[in-house]
């Protein structure tokens, strides 16, 4: 830091300009004071010898016996000329100094008033004497003591008052220096007392700046710098709390963003990081470098238009709708992008669909069925019992058909309102799993496929007995489905730390990978091509993971394609 920056120097120049512009000023005074007081005493001294001169003149008889006395009296340290009268100025004198005075009044127009108007006339003058320059006050007094005008000339050396002058002012210099030096020592002893406080104030400031907490300052003093210091630790609290608050502000807000589904993406908004969640990163890992660049552009047209825009990417059979909306901040427009994902909202719109084509073609099929053996009765076709009877067949397997799908519709429905209450009881697994595979009997004979369990006849276990053999009837049922001929389906009951875990497991043709994500999704079915005889609605696997779920259960399906599939379901102990 530049040294003339420092509150401590220029407070020190301050002080000492201060007390050397007092001190010339003074010294300026004083000598002047001196100087004129000095010349004005000399001046006057000399006024009153002149007239002490004239008063000897006058009072004695012998004028010789006077000039001689008045010479022995002023002669020394004073110089005497005495005139006559005016025609005196016109002589020689042996004496240098003598001449010189009388050059002098003779060529000043001051001093004729002494002849002319018999006043006194006083001036200090500077003559060339001995190589020198001298200064003398030259005193002219008009004398009444001859017949003609006469006059009194006394003059005195006043080099001695010049040098009593210098020695004035090398006290005053002396006096000087050491008053600078005292004011040197008392200004930094001054400047330190004030200016230490500053200084922490100023390092404090400093950290606040940078964000560090400083702790509260001690202030020894009452004082503008103490009220100063105390304000000071108002702010620095005050501020702390504000910086807290909007941390807090800030990691609640960040909690919020990482936690929301949707994805957030800033655009040059003028704050400290851009705003980003999980979601958005995502995004960005999933979207294509051409996507980017439309993204980009999008941004940069939203903060030109100042006006929101919306756009839909699609990537990799993920479905993005993306809305920018522009920001404002000092001055500066910048944008966010809320991304949401719409894949499931797409697919399950995909798959309504297909649930509405298929259902409708499976209502189709059961009640053109009903319809066309209903005529073909009410025409009399059926000439025998035995062929009314195999169309009355063909009716009940029919409308049980079209019954089970309006079972699975409604089903749905209860479980997506709430509604569908349980009624836990305890049950027999052995029970359970006998009476699943009775209603299976037939269709296990006419497709040739085995199905096997085992399970103690103690495990008990408190279940809904009537939505368990749902469960089950929907899981055995897909089986008999994916199997082919000469397959296995087995059924297996354990407990391990009181949680019952079901396993249905068969040798069929198994899923392939991408089917497992979407396999309990509702409407989700596997092609036709792999299944045998009708296909369902794509409610069944829905239906049971939401049975399993109201057990407060899990189900997970373990599966490879062409080597079979298995389901296992666990169930905790009520």
């Amino acid at each position: 830091m530049n040294h003339l920056n420092s509150v401590v120097i220029k407070l020190w120049l301050t002080i000492i300009l201060i007390v050397t512009t007092v001190l010339i000023i003074l010294s300026v005074a004083l000598v002047s004071f001196f100087n004129a007081y000095f010349i004005a005493e000399t001046g006057n001294n000399l006024y009153q010898n002149a007239t002490k001169i004239e008063e000897v003149l006058m009072s004695h008889h012998n004028q010789q016996d006077s000039l001689d006395y008045a010479k022995e009296l002023m002669e020394n340290p004073a110089g005497l000329i005495i005139l006559k009268s005016e025609d005196d100025l016109k002589k020689s004198y042996d004496n240098p100094l003598k001449q010189v005075m009388i050059d002098e009044v003779k060529t000043n127009k001051d001093y004729q008033a002494v002849f002319d108007k018999e006043k006194h006339v006083t001036k200090t003058i500077t003559v060339h004497y001995q190589e020198d320059l001298h200064r003398y006050i030259l005193l002219g007094f008009p004398s009444q003591a001859f017949d003609t005008n006469g006059a009194i000339i006394l003059y005195q050396d006043i080099n001695s008052i010049t040098d009593t002058i210098q020695f004035i002012c090398l006290i005053i210099l002396g006096v000087t220096l050491l008053l600078i030096l005292l004011t040197t020592i008392f200004a930094f002893f001054l400047s330190t007392r004030i200016t230490k406080p500053l200084l922490l104030l100023k390092d404090s400031a400093f950290k606040v700046a940078r964000g560090e907490q400083t702790g509260k300052l001690i202030t020894h003093s009452r004082d503008e710098i103490g009220e100063l210091t105390v304000a000071f630790n108002k702010m620095e609290h005050d501020i702390r709390q504000n910086i807290n608050s909007i941390e807090a502000e800030r990691n609640v807000r960040d909690k919020l963003i990482d936690a929301m589904a949707d994805g957030v993406l800033s655009y040059e908004l003028d704050i400290e990081t851009q705003l980003i969640n999980p979601m958005a990163e995502k995004f960005l890992a999933l979207i294509s470098d051409e996507e980017k660049q439309r993204l980009k552009e999008k941004f940069k047209r939203v903060t030109t238009l100042v006006q929101t825009e919306s756009y839909t990417a699609v990537q990799d059979k993920h479905f993005f709708v993306i809305i920018i909306s522009p920001v404002k901040t000092n001055q500066k427009v910048g944008a966010v992008a809320l991304i949401r994902d719409m894949t499931e909202e797409y697919q399950n719109d995909e798959m309504k669909k297909r649930f509405i084509a298929n259902v409708s073609h499976e209502l189709r099929t059961p009640i053109q069925m009903l319809q066309g053996y209903t005529e073909a009765l009410l025409d009399g076709i059926g000439n025998t019992k035995e062929e009314r009877d195999e169309f009355l067949y063909i009716i009940l397997d029919e409308s049980k058909r079209l019954n089970r799908m309006v079972n699975e519709l409604l089903n749905v429905a209860r479980y997506d309102a709430g509604t569908n209450e349980l009624m836990i009881e305890e049950v027999n697994i052995e029970t359970l799993f006998s009476k699943v595979a009775a209603n299976f009997n037939q269709r296990l004979i006419d497709n040739k496929i085995e199905l096997k369990y085992g399970v103690s006849h103690h495990l008990n276990w408190m279940l809904d007995y009537d939505k368990m053999i749902q469960v089950l009837t929907n899981l055995i049922d897909n089986a008999i489905r994916y199997t082919h001929e000469g397959d296995a389906i087995t059924l297996k009951a354990s407990v391990h730390q009181e949680i019952l875990e079901l396993t249905i497991q068969d040798t069929g043709v198994g899923i392939a990978a991408e089917h497992l994500p979407h396999i309990f999704d509702r409407f989700y079915k596997v092609e036709a091509a792999r299944t045998r005889g009708n296909h369902g609605t794509g409610l069944g696997l829905f239906i049971v993971q939401a049975i399993v779920q109201s057990h407060a259960g899990h189900i997970r399906v373990e599966s490879q394609a062409g080597q079979g599939t298995k389901f296992i379901i666990t169930i905790p102990k009520h």
